[in-house]
């Protein structure tokens, strides 16, 4: 499972709560099909609940009981991007019914016990087990949906800081990581092994989460502030399977003060997304969508288009944010900050600035191929206004909108000034006309490579007059800007370079009023940052 992803908890658009779906679903005619050649076959619908989702590669394991017996126990069924498939195929009776169980994540046998990690620092994901069963199950061609269920339990941590202190962490002690399973993978603690200490996940800078055995516990809370621990221990309490648990934390000068929420919520992140699509849902009259379980805010610009407001922060299938400045073709790379001594950017892998930011994508990546795939100038010209890694009804910028919004691009674009976003007195399209507006735009930075030649790249956006943030930097688009080629301009020689045309933000300035966002060439293998634009009706 990647590490910016959502964990499921509901598999299926005609269910609306976490628990077993026993409607009975009878075979047109079970009398006129062998189903013994047909795989049997799980969808998931994936609903916001953790960090985490299922992405493929991860696999369950399945048992299917008839009653006349166990037809199948635990198969080992992968995910394959849309739905669990395996070697399993049904028994051939198409008017028999069964029961199905599945659980997450697979072991080579059924497990009767789940350890969780004590150090959850880099996320819950692998902690979380999750099982589900569906009764009156007949033998079909279409994929079973199943309603699985968190088996474990979820602390949240809020945290107020009075203090102003830096958060570093957050520790659990007292709480057994081991769960025995009964029936139902009903957990409990095994009581045989000793309690540890759990660090927690950090959401953002005031709240951390972690999974727990469920179990009667009295724990001894850390948080770690600018270098001090702060310890307070917790009174006793019951954590139950499958629910939530706050805990309030108040971060003062010289203690930390913890009250624990009386109230136990289902586990959830927000409410269940039912008879939509849960990838891709637009609420533009609030101002926002939802793509791939995470939310953007979206704004209708003077220029009567719908912009993310947002940089996009969504991982393709198949590929892992690198920090790797020698990984030339990896597609994607996590986002910029200044280092602690304001000397030089560097990569970050922290939650909070990936929300904030987003990921740095190459062009490939971010119009929808694979990187090395582009080998014309005839391709690059097809995927003008491509969707690419956007959302569905939505595409990756082209010059055509840029100019229609900001009015300013390099040569030989003309410039428009009568675009809404074009400053006059600068002769520039404006960030502070932009913001002013909704749109969020700022200097992100970019990691450079120059052309496919290159085996690294380097950091852009680091001035030393400018030490305290990122001055520069530069957004992906979809319209062929120009290319190079090994031998200067032998087509015969192969591709070296290609360029789209982009947004180039500049904040070099001393005021907001003067920081300037115009179109530039974006050659190919720059990884920048992505913000999507809405198809016109």
């Amino acid at each position: 499972m990647k590490h910016s992803y959502l964990l499921l908890a509901g598999l299926v658009l005609t269910a609306l709560a976490c628990e077993k779906n026993t409607t009975e679903v009878t075979p047109v005619d079970p009398t006129d099909y062998d189903y013994s050649k047909t795989p049997v076959r799980v969808e998931p619908l994936i609903t916001k609940v953790t960090e985490t989702d299922f992405e493929a590669g991860d696999a369950i394991g399945l048992t299917v009981t008839r009653a006349a017996g166990v037809f199948a126990t635990n198969e080992k069924l992968t995910y394959d991007g849309s739905a669990f498939t395996g070697n399993l195929n049904w028994y051939a009776e198409g008017a028999d019914e069964s029961t199905l169980s599945a659980y997450y994540p697979y072991a080579e046998t059924v497990p009767t016990s789940f350890t969780i990690a004590t150090d959850q620092r880099e996320g819950t994901g692998s902690s979380d087990f999750v099982a589900a069963t569906k009764e009156h199950v007949y033998p079909t061609a279409n994929a079973v949906a199943m309603v699985f269920q968190h088996k474990l339990s979820r602390v949240v941590l809020n945290l107020t800081n009075n203090a102003g202190y830096t958060i570093e962490g957050v520790t659990l002690t007292g709480a057994i990581p081991t769960a025995v399973f009964a029936d139902g993978f009903v957990a409990s603690a095994d009581e045989n092994v000793a309690p540890a200490d759990i660090e927690a996940f950090r959401i953002s800078a005031t709240q951390y989460c972690a999974v727990v055995v469920p179990q009667n516990v009295t724990f001894k809370l850390t948080v770690t502030a600018s270098g001090v621990p702060m310890v307070q221990y917790l009174s006793n309490f019951t954590l139950l399977a499958g629910k939530q648990h706050a805990i309030n934390v108040v971060v003062n000068p010289t203690d930390i003060v913890v009250e624990v929420s009386g109230e136990v919520s289902p586990w959830e992140i927000g409410e269940a997304i039912t008879g939509e699509d849960a990838d891709n849902n637009e609420h533009l009259e609030d101002g926002f969508i939802t793509y791939d379980g995470a939310r953007y805010d979206v704004v209708q610009m003077q220029d009567g288009k719908w912009w993310m407001a947002q940089n996009l922060r969504y991982i393709p299938a198949g590929l892992t944010p690198s920090s790797d400045l020698t990984a030339v073709t990896a597609g994607i790379f996590n986002p910029l900050k200044v280092n602690a001594g304001q000397t030089a950017l560097e990569f970050t892998t922290d939650a909070a600035t990936i929300v904030a930011n987003g990921y740095l994508y190459q062009a490939e990546c971010a119009l929808g191929v694979a990187v090395g795939s582009l080998t014309s100038v005839e391709a690059a010209q097809a995927l003008e206004g491509a969707q690419g890694i956007c959302p569905t009804g939505w595409h990756i910028p082209t010059i055509a909108d840029i100019i229609g919004l900001i009015g300013k691009a390099v040569s030989p674009i003309e410039t428009d000034t009568t675009a809404p976003y074009y400053d006059s007195a600068t002769g520039n399209g404006s960030i502070a006309l932009l913001n002013a507006d909704g749109f969020n735009m700022d200097a992100f930075g970019a990691i450079t490579i120059q052309d496919n030649t290159k085996t690294s790249g380097t950091y852009m956006g680091f001035m030393t007059a400018y030490k305290d943030k990122i001055a520069t930097g530069m957004f992906c688009g979809s319209s062929y800007a120009g290319v190079t080629y090994n031998t200067s301009a032998d087509p015969e020689s192969g591709i070296k370079n290609l360029q789209f045309y982009g947004f180039m933000p500049m904040t070099n300035k001393s005021a907001e009023a003067q920081y300037t966002c115009n179109g530039t060439k974006v050659s190919y293998r720059i990884a920048a940052p992505v913000r999507c634009v809405r198809n016109a009706e």
